[in-house]
């Protein structure tokens, strides 16, 4: 069996400063969840549009004044956000001036440049901040990943965003909501890339492997991050453990479907919902028993899970004989329900 790419593809926020844009790498590997309005707009600071245009502040300001380039947006009292518009009006500006036309020709040259960039105006301070967060995101998720959460300091990422530690915090409270956060944004992510590729097939199996492949990014977080991150959300505002919770019921809903599908209308013995929720259990802690070391490699953490799935396929099928074999502990499953819990510790030595 052709197993998938050895990597799921991680969003990327950029690289550098204001002036990044979200994009897919030419190689493929990495992918962004930015569709929005404006997303292909760059954004500068004074000192970036003053290096791509190679004036000073004081004639930028002087054709501001004059009205010769569209109004910048504050973001506060000493700095502003400026876009490619500006850069093409500075330079067409340039061209004219070397043609030897005077500021009030040039005015009435790029006037109609200028109304409709001031016409066509998007929330920059909206897009930068919307940018900054999923930048951030996307460096944090790095570091999560690649470190595991107990070895990945906000200092790190903080330093590799070259942003203040305050920034930062008026985004994320606490490093486990930054964790959780990325979390979502990873599942999101690797949702985005395989569902187009699950419609490209009608086998079950091969769209249960690239759901696998797909959350990988995800179990390499680690065990830890998983076990804080869920207990976080759960403690936390709905407002963060409802996307979080959303998530992870489309890996059940995607499981429970090729479940139903499978039976065919046979009655099972044992609820769908549980079903998923033990075979997305033991998908974990394969990952988590994989990253250990380099005994295992991807694809015996593939073939796996695709051994478990069809063994439960087969069962839900009548392939294999598994009901019959349950009846005869039903009265010891009966049994264990109604025995009180294990002792507690007790303090006694």
């Amino acid at each position: 069996m052709a197993q998938p790419a050895a990597q799921p593809p991680l969003f990327t926020g950029g690289d550098g400063g204001l002036s990044y844009r979200w994009r897919r790498r030419r190689q493929g590997n990495e992918m962004s969840p930015d569709t929005e309005e404006g997303s292909n707009i760059r954004l500068l600071t004074a000192r970036e549009l003053r290096r791509a245009v190679g004036l000073p502040s004081t004639t930028i300001h002087y054709y501001l004044r004059r009205g010769l380039l569209p109004r910048p947006q504050k973001t506060s009292a000493s700095r502003s956000l400026y876009t490619d518009a500006h850069v093409r009006i500075l330079r067409r500006i340039n061209e004219l001036k070397e043609q030897g036309l005077s500021l009030d020709e040039i005015q009435v040259q790029v006037g109609d440049l200028v109304e409709e960039a001031n016409q066509n105006r998007i929330d920059l301070v909206s897009l930068e901040q919307r940018r900054l967060r999923r930048r951030i995101l996307a460096v944090a998720s790095r570091e999560f990943t690649s470190k595991g959460y107990t070895n990945a300091h906000i200092t790190t990422i903080i330093r590799k965003l070259a942003i203040t530690p305050a920034l930062l915090y008026s985004y994320f409270s606490s490093k486990r909501r930054l964790l959780i956060e990325c979390a979502i944004a990873l599942m999101k992510a690797g949702r985005t890339y395989i569902e187009p590729k699950q419609a490209q097939t009608d086998d079950p199996a091969k769209r249960v492997l690239w759901s696998v492949f797909g959350h990988t990014n995800v179990f390499r977080l680690g065990s830890v991050a998983l076990a804080l991150m869920r207990l976080e959300g759960a403690n936390t505002d709905k407002e963060l453990s409802r996307p979080l919770q959303e998530e992870y019921d489309k890996i059940i809903e995607l499981l429970m479907s090729e479940l139903q599908a499978t039976k065919g209308g046979r009655p099972a013995a044992v609820p769908d919902e549980l079903l998923a929720h033990s075979l997305l259990g033991a998908l974990e802690q394969t990952v988590f028993r994989s990253q250990r070391d380099s005994k295992y490699k991807p694809e015996d953490l593939y073939r796996t899970h695709l051994w478990l799935f069809l063994a439960v396929r087969a069962a839900l099928r009548g392939e294999v004989d598994i009901d019959s074999q349950l009846a005869e502990y039903e009265g010891f499953i009966s049994e264990l329900s109604t025995t009180p819990a294990p002792p507690q510790l007790s303090e006694e030595a």
